[in-house]
């Protein structure tokens, strides 16, 4: 049977982690069991320390494993009991496992020592206290939440995780007081140096202890921020799907199913529909080259589409840009709810452009409606108009009141 080896870079999955997840990233990278790979770093621990260096080297390199999003279906029920869902937590096997291997990885660093192949005494020492220091801060620094890095501002989302809890300030401070042991141990041990050496040596060695304890900190918030900034494109991403498809895909199936006794109208329908989604799936260029034309194109469609009339007055043009072509799609938008809801039909549309800013006017004398009533859900208003001019980076103001019409402004600094 060949063996696969996954292809992706390791991480360490802290789900199933016993200290820093190294052991158990590289049986799943390797196709190998956690158990294996946990027995030859004992054995590499007890040889001069060389396993511990290579774990925490590793700890450093491998990131840790983002948590796997289950389907709702399966995170309901694990929220609600019915699914159970690791916590993180060694079970007593494990915990066993580990005991005897703790026992085992001490027995053969007494044996390494006492046959002459060890390491002096105060080295030792000045290792496995470091080591322990260093591993309780990284260890904080997997564990601890990292909301507000995502979510604050400023210096507060750089120390947050920091002061999160209470038992993370102490587990800090208990690493940072084995780290100063360490060099305690190390200082106490070089008899033969003079003031100036000894003074170099302790700077050192702070500054190299301070650099280490800190690096898995910096990495995890400079991760966690590029995750918010790639979570921020892809749910703008989301937004503005789901804004397309309200405004050309629900829009022509709504028209298909009004017209279904007329072939021949909804097979222009469809061509259209396809036409449009053509352009903005791959990117096609855009047949208008200007904010008046594209307003021309759309205010021609929404006419020929729901038999209105729309009277177009402009002030100034300019080239066209995403940006503006944000804001012709919230116009067009609020042309199809005006002959949709409305009940006049005519529709007045009016742009404006100067050299600070971009206005666009729909208006209609219909029916009006009480803004404050739509519904959460309903796009139209909100995803459609409103979310779409806004990260465009302008914005929409609704004028709308029973019985008195609607105004929709739309405003766009260049």
């Amino acid at each position: 049977m060949t063996e696969v080896v996954s292809e992706q870079p390791p991480t360490r999955p802290l789900s199933s982690a016993w200290v820093g997840g190294v052991c158990a990233g590289l049986a799943d990278q390797l196709g190998w069991q956690p158990l294996v790979v946990r027995v030859i770093f004992v054995i590499l621990g007890a040889l001069g320390l060389v396993g511990v260096l290579i774990y925490l080297a590793l700890w450093l390199v491998m990131p840790g494993q983002r948590e796997r999003r289950d389907a709702p279906g399966l995170e309901s029920h694990a929220r609600t009991g019915l699914r159970p869902r690791s916590d993180g937590k060694l079970s007593p096997v494990d915990l066993g496992v580990a005991v005897a291997l703790a026992l085992v990885g001490v027995g053969l660093l007494w044996l390494v020592q006492i046959s002459g192949w060890g390491m002096r005494q105060d080295n030792l020492a000045a290792g496995l206290l470091g080591a322990s220091g260093l591993g309780l801060i990284w260890w904080q620094a997997d564990r601890v939440s990292t909301k507000d890095v995502r979510s604050g501002t400023g210096w507060r989302r750089l120390v947050a995780p920091l002061i999160a809890h209470w038992t993370s300030l102490v587990a800090i401070l208990a690493g940072l007081v084995a780290l100063a042991a360490a060099e305690a141990v190390l200082l106490l041990n070089q008899p033969g140096l003079s003031e100036l050496g000894r003074l170099l040596l302790v700077l050192g060695l702070s500054a190299a202890g301070l650099a280490l304890a800190s690096l898995p900190w910096i990495l995890r918030v400079r991760r966690t921020l590029a995750q918010a900034r790639q979570d921020a494109l892809l749910a703008d991403a989301r937004a503005d799907m789901a804004a397309h498809l309200h405004d050309s895909v629900l829009q022509t199936l709504a028209l298909i199913q009004r017209q279904a006794s007329d072939p021949k109208k909804v097979t222009a329908l469809a061509r259209r529909q396809e036409r449009e989604l053509r352009q903005w799936l791959y990117g096609e260029a855009p047949a208008s080259g200007s904010l008046v034309e594209a307003l021309t194109e759309e205010m021609l469609d929404v006419e020929g589409a729901h038999g209105v009339d729309v009277e177009l007055v402009s002030v100034g043009d300019t080239e066209l840009t995403p940006e503006l072509t944000a804001v012709v799609r919230a116009a067009r938008e609020a042309m199809v709810n005006a002959a949709k809801h409305s009940g006049c039909d005519r529709i007045d549309l009016y742009t404006e452009t100067d050299e600070d800013l971009v206005s666009v006017f729909i208006r209609d004398r219909g029916v009006g409606f009480d803004l404050a009533e739509v519904e959460e859900d309903r796009m139209g208003v909100r995803g459609s108009i409103t979310e779409r001019v806004k990260r465009a980076g302008g914005r929409a103001i609704i004028k709308t009141a029973p019985g008195e019409g609607t105004e929709v402004r739309l405003e766009l600094p260049r």
